[in-house]
This record gives C-alpha cells, sequence and structure tokens, in this order.
C-alpha cells in the first residue's frame, strides 16, 4: 500500500510546498502559480468552482506550462528533501524516496480526479482539461520517479542562463579542448590548477580573471569549466550580483550530484554592488561546496574584492606574447621544432594584415582567426616556409602592439590610468 494513500489533497500539497507565513500560521510561496493550488485545495470536491479555476489556469497556463511547472516544483521540493536523480532511478527506494514519491503520484491522481469532475461542467472551454487530465494520471511509484527524473533540467544540459528566477537552457558556441590555448603559459596554469581543485573539492574560491578584451577569458572559463565532469554552468546577468544570485545559489545548493561554476562574464566593478558578494563570500556565510563563482572583466577588481577570491591577470598583448601563441600553435599542429624564422615571419604577417584593416584589434582572438587561416591555406604555410630559409627574415612590428594597447588602454580607463602606467615604468628604471 502505498505510505501516503488516503491523504487529502492539501496535506499532499503542505508536505512539499508548506511553509511558515508572516502570520505565524502556513501558507505557500507567494506566487500566481501557488495561488491556484491552494484554491484547488480548497475547492477540489465542488465540480463547479474546479470548472472556474480550470479555465482560469487555461489562460495563465496554457498548453503544458501547468503540468511542467507543477512536476519542476516538485522535483525541487524532492531534492530539498535530500533525494536525488540517482536515487530516484534507483530499482529500490529509500524510505524518504518511497515516500516523497508515494505523495508526489497521489498529488497529482487527486489533481487529475479534480479536473475530471470539472471537464463535467458545460461551463469549461474545450480541450481545456483533457490533456491534462492524461498527464496526470499516474498509476504508481514508478512511474511517479520516471516522472520527476524527467523534470530534472541538469539531466540533459549543462550551459544555463538565469534570469527572471528561472533557469534557461543555451548552447554555447564549439566549446574548445582545453590543450587548444596557446600562449599565456602562467595563465594556463592557474586556470586548469583552480578548476581541478574546484574539481576534487579542495577549494571553491572564487575565481576573478582580469585582462583587456579579447584576450579568451569566456572561451577558456567555459572550457576550462565543462571539461569537470558533471558541471553545470551558469550564466546570471551582471546585474544579479546585487543579490539576486543568492536565489540561485539557494536553489542549486542541494544538488551535490554537480559542481556548478555561477558565471558573471564582462562585469564592470565600478558598477556593481558588492555588498553581497562580500557578505556570502568570505563573510558572514560561505558558498555550497559544490558552487564556485567565477567574474571576468576588462578592468581591475576592487582591493576589498580581490582578497576574497584568487586573481588571474593577462599579461599585455604584445609581440613576445604573440610570437610564443604562434610557437604554441604550431606545436600543436604537428611541428616538432618551429624555427625561430618561421615564428617570427608568421607574426610579421599578422601585424601587416592588421595593418591591412584586415583585422579590427591585434589580440589573442584575432591571432587565433588568423592562425586558423594559416592552418588551412596550404600555398600560404608552404611560402612562409619558403621565406623564411631566406637571410633576411621581418618580425612583428613591436612599435604597432604599443601603440595599440596604449590606444585601447586609453579608450578604457583614461589619460590618468596612462600617466601613471608611465610614472611607474620610470621609477623601475
Amino acid at each position: 500500500m502505498s505510505p501516503c494513500a488516503g491523504k487529502s489533497f492539501k496535506e499532499l500539497l503542505d508536505i512539499f510546498f508548506a511553509c511558515p507565513d508572516k502570520n505565524g500560521g502556513t501558507g505557500y510561496p507567494d506566487d500566481r502559480f501557488f495561488e491556484f493550488l491552494s484554491c484547488l485545495s480548497r475547492d477540489e470536491k465542488d465540480p463547479v468552482r474546479c470548472a472556474v479555476l480550470l479555465n482560469a489556469m487555461e489562460r495563465e497556463f496554457p498548453g503544458e506550462s501547468f503540468y511542467s511547472r507543477l512536476r519542476g516544483e516538485i522535483f525541487d521540493a524532492v531534492v530539498k528533501f535530500g533525494v536525488l536523480p540517482a536515487e530516484l532511478s534507483s530499482e529500490t527506494l529509500s524510505a524518504r524516496a518511497e515516500f516523497l514519491v508515494s505523495a508526489a503520484c497521489e498529488l497529482f491522481n487527486a489533481l487529475a480526479a479534480a479536473f475530471a469532475g470539472a471537464a463535467a461542467q458545460s461551463s469549461v472551454v474545450p480541450g481545456a482539461a483533457e490533456k491534462l487530465i492524461e498527464r496526470l494520471r499516474t498509476p504508481d511509484c514508478k512511474a511517479m520517479a520516471k516522472v520527476l527524473l524527467d523534470s530534472d533540467p541538469f539531466a540533459g544540459n549543462r550551459v544555463f542562463r538565469w534570469y527572471n528566477g528561472t533557469l534557461h537552457p543555451v548552447k554555447p558556441d564549439a566549446v574548445k579542448p582545453v590543450k587548444k590555448f596557446f600562449g599565456f603559459a602562467g595563465v594556463r596554469h592557474i586556470f586548469s590548477d583552480h578548476f581541478r581543485d574546484f574539481a576534487t573539492s579542495r577549494s571553491n574560491v572564487p575565481l576573478l580573471i582580469y585582462s583587456l578584451p579579447g584576450y579568451g577569458k569566456t572561451s577558456m572559463t567555459l572550457s576550462h569549466a565543462l571539461n569537470i565532469p558533471g558541471s553545470v554552468v551558469i550564466l546570471p546577468d551582471p546585474e544579479d550580483l546585487n543579490g539576486r544570485w543568492i536565489d540561485l545559489v539557494s536553489k542549486i545548493a542541494g544538488r551535490k550530484d554537480h559542481k556548478f561554476i555561477i558565471f558573471f562574464d564582462d562585469i564592470d566593478p565600478s558598477q556593481a554592488d558588492w555588498y553581497s558578494f562580500r557578505t556570502h563570500v568570505g563573510g558572514v556565510f560561505s558558498m555550497p561546496d559544490n558552487v564556485m563563482p567565477v567574474l571576468s572583466s576588462n578592468y581591475e577588481f576592487p582591493a576589498g574584492i580581490l582578497s576574497r577570491g584568487r586573481k588571474v591577470s593577462y599579461p599585455v598583448f604584445d609581440e613576445v606574447r604573440c610570437t610564443e601563441m604562434i610557437e604554441d600553435f604550431l606545436l600543436d599542429f604537428g611541428l616538432k621544432r618551429p624555427l625561430p624564422q618561421l615564428i617570427s615571419l608568421i607574426g610579421a604577417d599578422y601585424t601587416e594584415e592588421f595593418g591591412q584593416k584586415k583585422f579590427t584589434e591585434l589580440s589573442p582572438r584575432t591571432l587565433m582567426r588568423y592562425l586558423q587561416i594559416y592552418m588551412q591555406d596550404k600555398n600560404k604555410r608552404r611560402t612562409m616556409v619558403e621565406m623564411s630559409m631566406g637571410e633576411m627574415v621581418t618580425r612583428p612590428d613591436a612599435e604597432l602592439f604599443y601603440e595599440f594597447n596604449i590606444n585601447l588602454m586609453r579608450d578604457l580607463y583614461g589619460e590618468e590610468y596612462i600617466n601613471r602606467l608611465r610614472n611607474e615604468k620610470l621609477k623601475n628604471l
């Protein structure tokens, strides 16, 4: 016999959703969806009232939206009770899992019965109930467990946007393998080390990433994050740093079967409200072990925020970093010992194409675009090798890099920043 057989609709609803209210009693979350459930718990035996509610639901939750929301809310509640998908898929359920699955099954069937009575009323809009009743009828706990498993948002998706308080799966552009990033050896080491520590539950300290635009912060973060088995990447809006992101943390904290990277990309630290971040990261509260924030910016982070995470800062992309990237690329391409002359010549050709306006910036992003074209052009590769054998080999224009970087930093940070850089350089002479 089902552990929850004979319980009333309200008792079943209370198991999953009842919470203290402001008046010292109990109620349900302040949400339109739960208002419908509350009304149904009161009127389930009244077909006429249920017919009114059924029509209203059809207007506010058309199609599959009511059913999808219901099973999603119950799945979240089951997880908050500590029952994870692996247990729901087990042949033998624990006493807790069996109780919750039984309660969900009874709740679904109670709703189906209430709607079936309402559907017989002449006031019900045709088609408003048939599909919903069919979906709600659940024969046993095994079928109910499958319904809940199908509600797991992380079963088939690994990257999500977070907005309006809900998760929305997205498919990022092709994510590169972590071994397909070149140059910036120190930065790559920090990424590898930091995400490995998170994967092995040694640390979930936030990673704070800073560089000029076009250095691959987003791409490298996604690649390392998704390289962790069972990981999930969630992308909130930068404005959610004001505190709304803590609702997200609460939602995923119980999912110990996954590692979550909350990635705030392209934020402006000067515009962020850091109060919530300081409170929940190294402050009064702490992040759940399975959650790690990652923040990236084209601007430097405040000192008070840097103390709460691990900073990784990309060196400025100049002629030296350019040739380092080219050398790593050629090694990955299959050349065992790339000649310095060939590396230099490729770098010079890249800067020349920038001068010809084929690229709008000198950055790792446009260099990789150039190298992809180089890799696919057999004639160009042959010509470059032949030219590298000559007596005169051109080099990438260091002055061109300097002028581009100075102008970019001036646009981003202002003239005062440039003057400070010059003064610091003079002090080090």
